[in-house]
């Protein structure tokens, strides 16, 4: 795998169903973190979305900032992957990571997209 950070106008972002947003955190703390090597906290270049039950990918990834940016990217390569529901989401801005592994310890990896925070 290869991590690019910083990446400009590039988003990456998982997807995943938890029990607890404590169990989401531990996996973004214990699967994601580890994995990117970041020169930063990850706290300073990401968001994130929790909802006690799954909604569609399209749901849980409005309103992050910038979604219009790659939020019609992101659904479909999640439609294309068999993944229509989940109630978490961590969104990595200025990040790019190719040949990446799909599973990350119960987050989907959906890919790196063009897109950009806040615009």
């Amino acid at each position: 795998m290869t991590v690019t950070y910083p990446a400009r106008q590039r988003v990456s972002v998982w997807v995943g169903t938890f029990p607890s947003e404590v169990d989401f955190d531990r996996c973004v703390d214990s699967s994601v973190t580890p994995a990117l090597t970041l020169p930063t906290h990850i706290e300073r270049i990401c968001e994130v979305a929790f909802e006690r039950e799954q909604v569609s990918v399209r749901r849980l990834l409005d309103g992050f900032s910038g979604c219009e940016t790659f939020i019609e990217s992101a659904t479909k390569t999640a439609e294309m992957r068999g993944i229509a529901a989940a109630n978490s989401a961590l969104v990595c801005y200025h990040l790019e990571c190719s040949e990446a592994p799909d599973d990350w310890g119960g987050l989907k990896f959906l890919g790196s997209f063009s897109g950009q925070r806040g615009v």
